[in-house]
């Protein structure tokens, strides 16, 4: 399943996915209160726009197919582990207050600080098994499982916030989306396989759908029905198109590769609980300073530069990385 030559257009939608996640963070989470006035409906759009990140970050995995190994999951734990450190001892150096215990600690402990790291590590552990139903079970089986699966996701994780599903954030929730992504490369059929503009006006319509009802269950109910949550069918869906949008997009790059090599870390890096609270108030300012016109184009261009610094941070990583690869 698996390339040995990295695929621009994939490594591109690895970037992609990555800077909506510090968008959406940086916009911060969206409440009631925040659906009125132009803030309102911007932030809104914005975040949903955005809440397909986590999910195409696992699809691209189900999209290609995991091979596991000791060495693969390690280098995993590597990079979170030197990010992690990296960021106390930089912090430590200032004279910034620091946590052995809280800013250190978990990190170390299989990159249990961050939510992500554990449910992908999980994946990442059953992927072999996910792989050998890919390859062997009949195009039936497939759409059976995936049919009973997603409905129990609906009924228990959706709209009852039950059965471990945890918004969309646990393994079991990525299991789901990693066999999705492999039955539509598989099977694309006509659902799968509309050229490259309606994809992409898919993930744009259903996220304006999803966006739509978010705000009017607020207005009229007093609830968003869990439409900003990951696990939401139609964040799903977008996330899905998206994925088959850039699928469609054939480029080689070796600098969008070389980029896309580092792209965890801008995640590993902005959300690290030291850096975090740093994180959004840079943002916080940043809106009470500029007028809403210019806040997200700015913000955008912020983020830019921003992940561009994390990846060249971790580059140090990967050169260290090489050496204990040559050296063992």
């Amino acid at each position: 399943m698996n390339s040995n030559v990295r695929q621009s257009n994939f490594e591109l939608l690895r970037l992609v996915s990555m800077i909506m996640v510090m968008i959406g963070h940086a916009s911060g989470y969206v409440e009631e209160g925040d659906l009125a006035g132009a803030y309102g409906v911007s932030k809104l759009f914005v975040n949903q726009l955005c809440l397909v990140s986590v999910d195409v970050f696992v699809m691209i995995s189900g999209w290609f197919g995991i091979r596991a190994s000791a060495k693969g999951a390690f280098k995993l734990l590597f990079q979170v582990w030197f990010l992690a450190l990296l960021c106390f001892f930089v912090f430590y150096a200032l004279g910034l207050p620091v946590s052995f215990k809280k800013d250190l600690l978990p990190y170390l402990l299989f990159g249990s600080g961050y939510w992500f790291v554990v449910s992908y590590l999980v994946l990442y552990a059953l992927s072999p098994v996910l792989n050998a139903f890919v390859e062997h079970a009949t195009k039936k089986e497939f759409v059976s499982t995936l049919t009973a699966f997603f409905l129990t996701a609906f009924v228990f994780g959706f709209l009852l916030d039950k059965g471990h599903f945890d918004l969309g954030f646990s393994p079991l929730s990525f299991i789901g989306l990693y066999l999705l992504a492999s039955y539509s490369r598989l099977y694309p059929g006509k659902l799968f396989s509309l050229n490259k503009t309606m994809d992409i006006l898919i993930y744009l319509g259903v996220t304006v759908i999803s966006a739509l009802l978010f705000w009017g269950g607020y207005k009229w109910f007093g609830m968003g029905f869990h439409l900003n949550h990951n696990d939401s069918p139609l964040n799903i869906v977008a996330a899905l198109y998206l994925l088959l949008y850039f699928s469609k997009i054939q480029f080689q790059s070796r600098f969008v590769n070389w980029l896309a090599a580092s792209a965890f870390a801008m995640y590993l890096i902005h959300e690290h609980s030291l850096v975090s609270p740093y994180f959004h108030q840079l943002f916080h300012h940043l809106f009470d300073a500029v007028p809403l016109a210019a806040y997200y184009p700015l913000m955008i261009i912020l983020l830019f530069l921003m992940g561009f610094t994390f990846i060249v941070i971790d580059k140090i990583r990967l050169l260290i990385w090489g050496l204990i690869q040559r050296a063992s």
